[in-house]
């Protein structure tokens, strides 16, 4: 199953391919022959010193010359909820960056931030960065749903071997109440019988649920797998 962290690098590259031309045409337009010097002053890295006309443009690139040009170049056509998703995207594409580690939450509101932005500038992939946004939520609610059927097993069963235990601990001390003598030794036995029976009990009921999602199968590769995650999609 694919890791968050893979949804986002994903996510991002869509992002790249969405954007690029639209940023290119809207430079092109004001800055004419010199929107790649324009843009070459917006970087920091090496790419700053190219002698290249062609730019190598990648999410951070995108980002941070919108930022910087939004004035001149991007509020004409786009507004303050744009330029907020830029502001947005640039952070978590830093932290994503310096591989932070991200939660369901977070993808999925990057994934949708891309999408909004993606679709205002009717960038041509948005179907493909929808269908990712909508393939991390069936994941999600998949995962949820299982993890939950998963649980309710598991605390029938608890229930079910408590009443099993409670049942043979009344039958076995009820039978040798009844057919021996209540001696110091019956008693004995029986309070073993009851310390033991207690104590599978006790252990019933701290048992957590299992984590391993036993046999089922995957939403998107259709296979019957053993654990949490899909070995054929990871590979």
């Amino acid at each position: 199953m694919t890791g968050n962290s893979e949804r986002i690098t994903r996510a991002l590259n869509l992002l790249t391919e969405g954007l690029a031309p639209y940023v290119e045409t809207k430079l092109r337009a004001i800055y004419k022959e010199n929107w790649t010097r324009v843009v070459r002053d917006s970087f920091r890295d090496e790419r700053s010193r190219g002698a290249s006309a062609d730019i190598d443009w990648d999410a951070h690139a995108l980002l941070a010359v919108m930022w910087d040009q939004w004035n001149s170049v991007f509020r004409h056509e786009l507004g303050h909820t744009e330029r907020s998703l830029v502001s947005e995207l640039r952070e978590f594409r830093n932290r994503w960056a310096h591989q932070h580690q991200f939660d369901f939450d977070d993808t999925y509101r990057i994934t949708d931030s891309i999408r909004r932005l993606l679709q205002a500038v009717n960038a041509p992939n948005l179907e493909a960065i929808q269908a990712e946004k909508s393939d991390l939520l069936e994941s999600h609610v998949a995962e949820a749903v299982n993890s939950q059927v998963q649980r309710t097993a598991h605390n029938r069963n608890k229930w079910g071997l408590i009443a099993i235990y409670t049942l043979c601990c009344g039958l076995i001390v009820t039978n040798m109440a009844l057919a021996n003598e209540f001696g110091a030794g019956t008693f004995a036995l029986i309070s073993f019988v009851l310390v033991m029976f207690i104590y599978l009990i006790y252990q019933q009921f701290k048992l957590e649920p299992p984590l391993l999602y036993g046999p089922r199968e995957c939403h998107r590769c259709h296979r019957v797998v053993y654990r949490k995650t899909c070995p054929y999609c990871e590979s």
